[in-house]
């Protein structure tokens, strides 16, 4: 099985090719607000890498969200033209999920909770919580579970969730005045996704292979496969044109 694995919920495009869980190619590109105009030549960057024709992908990971509005809307609709006339399954994961997962896969972390959350302004965050080990039997890659449902909430109540053995991983997803993680400082092990190295895109086909192997004894809800055409984004969050609409 040849998988593709992209994540447009943030300020990176990331995309990667892999093959029965080996990994093929994996290209990064950190272009704030570019996404529709490097989507397209990052995939045939990543096909070109791996040596993999554009027909012979089988099966599709994408990130759905939360994350940004723009960024999310321009990844699933490259995946739903990707799909148009060759039928393909993709896999919608959650883009906190892929983001303790990459987290996992870069390495030193130890098993434990791990807590992502995304700047949704107005001091309120996206987040969710999961815990890491691996009790797999491949133990270059995390295993990840969930603790908590993707959360839109104000920050304190994501404070209230904390001890300072968790790792926190914030995202403030290219705001540059962005406070809202200021009030975390010493509740947990903070790491900055926006300094970090984090192969989302890689993290959507590992998890999606790791599901398709071991897809028994995984959430049946959080790991359901689709048709492109059924695919929709989980924002957890009006835009800010709607929300102004409704005052």
């Amino acid at each position: 099985m040849i998988i593709l694995g992209i994540d447009t919920s943030s300020t990176d495009l990331s995309v990667s090719l892999c093959i029965d869980g080996v990994v093929l190619s994996s290209v990064d590109r950190y272009v704030k607000n570019a996404h529709a105009e490097h989507i397209a030549q990052t995939v045939d960057t990543a096909l070109n890498l791996g040596g993999v024709d554009v027909n012979d992908v089988t099966h599709i990971a994408v990130s759905i969200g939360p994350g940004s509005f723009t960024g999310l809307r321009i990844g699933l609709s490259f995946v739903k033209g990707f799909c148009m006339f060759t039928e393909r399954a993709v896999l919608p994961l959650s883009s906190l999920l892929v983001l303790a997962h990459a987290v996992g896969c870069r390495g030193g972390c130890q098993s434990q909770r791990i807590f992502t959350a995304l700047d949704a302004r107005q001091g309120r965050v996206h987040w969710g919580g999961f815990t890491y080990n691996r009790d797999n039997d491949d133990r270059s890659q995390p295993c990840i579970r969930r603790l908590t449902k993707d959360r839109l909430s104000p920050s304190d109540e994501l404070l209230g969730e904390l001890s300072q053995n968790d790792l926190l991983v914030t995202d403030a997803m290219g705001y540059r005045q962005s406070a809202v993680f200021d009030a975390f400082a010493g509740a947990a092990q903070i790491v900055d996704a926006q300094k970090s190295s984090l192969r989302r895109g890689l993290s959507c086909a590992s998890i999606a292979f790791d599901n398709i192997v071991n897809g028994d004894n995984r959430d049946k809800e959080e790991f359901r496969w689709q048709s492109a055409s059924q695919i929709v984004p989980n924002y957890l969050q009006a835009s800010a044109a709607e929300e102004k609409r409704d005052l």
